[in-house]
């Protein structure tokens, strides 16, 4: 059932089972489980089902780290979250290392090791409306010999992830709930604080604010917030008890390690041979899709392997080719395929008869392979990186003295790197220059500094969207937020869900992992509330 909290009338007391706060993907998820159980689950929202730019304002703060003027336009506050803005989720699976503690890398290391998660990552499969699971290479049809040597090891292997249909999740599952009965989700309905007691007993209720100036609450035997990296935090911050402590927080280590995905180009790849073999780099429907007999997509990458990370201690590394379209095959596209249209005939028939023997070469090979062949023969490859940044204590969310719209106090983004992070990017640059020019496979250009030092960056270094690490996992509340199972240390009601309670951030896409702790977290708060 859906509701409108702004029918809500001021000072009502809503009695619940569950309450989650945040309707996107991981909230969605959690309140799935629940439809037609015994249990009764509210749903708290912010936003309506579109946009709202009074709602989207909540979400504004200051910037005053490392530049990040992205993180208000990161995050979409209306039911769905970020998945109303998805070109389809790109899943794949931690390395076993990103789970493992290293003792050359502090704050690494989660509760569990990853081969705890599979069974839950098995039913997140089907939520992201993916194919079979498998993310081996020979899942899809790579074996060995399609790789080339530079990326057969030591330093570099090839990873797969797979790339699912877009999926808005508010209004692919939105129906489910509405018709639950014993779910009820309040639109326009923003949680401005918990009640905090002195004894870190169990939390009783949330405040509840609705512009522009309505107010309820909702009580619940269990509450789980689902709010995004940076709301998360905020939220548990707001929540002080009477000494200004917020819950969880008796550490000081709410909204702390704050961790982004770090986005880089600056380089290319000179080919030796412009007609690589680049098989591995499949993307479309083609031959390799036939043979599997499923019509299935995946984007394979090149990854720093764990066996190169543990003996540097480095962060997580990797790199996709950024193919370039060659003027002479959009020319013959447009000479020979009827669907396709613009251009002047005669000056395609002239680039095309310019490109010689070389475009022949390519025609036959994609005759030969079909989309298996990369778009066209190339001199150079363009690369994209994504780093791993390490957790960072400096690095933080916090809250300042700019107050929103209910007067609370907005949120604060302090985004640092470390010595660390720089070292990672530097050495893995390195590595990969070293490791072309052995196999002879071909020669980096690259703008990137492989040197250590404070200044040298990749000169288009960016933050994604990824809002990692500030309520971390950790068994010792002095190192975490929350324990294994999400909890949050010290309160024996209260629960946080999404990629705020990351450990490490990998370089692996998060909505896979966020899904599947939902999965693992729904379970366990069933058999609580059993």
């Amino acid at each position: 059932m859906f509701t409108d909290a702004r029918s809500v009338p001021a000072g009502t007391v809503i009695e619940t089972d569950l309450c989650i706060v945040g309707g996107g993907a991981a909230g969605i998820t959690l309140a799935r489980e629940f439809i037609n159980s015994g249990t009764r689950v509210t749903l708290l929202e912010s936003g309506g089902e579109q946009p709202d730019p009074a709602t989207q304002d909540l979400y504004s703060g200051s910037d005053i780290g490392r530049r990040y003027d992205i993180f208000n336009e990161s995050r979409v506050r209306y039911f769905g979250g970020t998945t109303n803005r998805w070109g389809g989720a790109w899943c794949d699976l931690p390395s076993p290392l990103d789970f493992e503690t290293r003792p050359g890398v502090p704050y690494s290391g989660w509760p569990f090791p990853l081969s705890e998660l599979e069974p839950w990552y098995r039913r997140a499969q089907p939520v992201l409306r993916l194919g079979p699971y498998g993310y081996a290479l020979t899942d899809w049809g790579i074996v060995p010999e399609d790789i080339p040597e530079p990326f057969r090891g030591p330093h570099f292997t090839v990873r797969v992830l797979q790339q699912g249909p877009i999926t808005r999740f508010g209004q692919h599952y939105g129906p489910e709930l509405r018709q639950a009965s014993n779910v009820t989700v309040y639109l326009n309905a923003n949680a401005l604080r918990f009640d905090a007691n002195e004894n870190s007993g169990p939390v009783r209720q949330v405040d509840v604010g609705v512009l522009p100036d309505g107010r309820f609450k909702v009580r619940a035997r269990i509450f789980i917030v689902a709010c995004g990296g940076i709301e998360n935090a905020r939220l548990l911050l707001l929540s002080e008890n009477a000494a200004g402590i917020g819950l969880g927080n008796e550490h000081g280590l709410v909204g702390r390690c704050f961790m982004l995905h770090l986005e880089y180009a600056s380089a290319a790849i000179a080919l030796t041979n412009p007609y690589a073999n680049l098989l591995f780099q499949t993307g479309e429907n083609g031959a390799i899709y036939k043979r599997l007999g499923a019509n299935r997509r995946f984007v394979s990458y090149i990854s720093l392997s764990d066996q190169t990370k543990r003996a540097l201690d480095l962060p997580a590394m990797r790199l996709r080719f950024q193919y370039p379209r060659l003027p002479q095959i959009d020319a013959l596209r447009r000479l020979v395929l009827p669907q396709e249209r613009g251009g002047n005939r005669m000056r395609d028939l002239a680039s095309v008869l310019g490109a010689g023997p070389g475009l022949a070469k390519y025609v036959a090979g994609r005759i030969k392979y079909g989309r298996n062949m990369p778009p066209s023969p190339l001199a150079a490859i363009p690369l994209r990186f994504t780093a791993e940044q390490l957790p960072n204590p400096d690095s933080r969310i916090s809250i300042g003295g700019d107050r929103d719209a209910f007067g609370l106090r907005k949120v604060v983004v302090d985004w640092r790197l470390s010595a660390e992070d720089q070292r990672g990017i530097a050495t893995g640059t390195r590595l990969l220059r070293e490791e072309l020019g052995r196999s002879g496979f071909g020669e980096l250009h690259s703008t990137i500094p492989e040197g250590e030092g404070e200044g040298k960056w990749p000169s288009d270094l960016r933050g994604d969207q990824h809002h990692m690490g500030t309520t971390r996992m950790a068994r010792d509340p002095k190192l975490g937020v929350v324990d294994e199972n999400c909890r949050v240390h010290g309160v024996e009601n209260l629960y946080m869900a999404g990629c705020s309670v990351f450990a490490t951030g990998g370089t692996f896409n998060p909505t896979f992992t966020i899904l599947t702790l939902a999965l693992r977290l729904a379970d366990h708060v069933k058999q609580r509330l059993q």
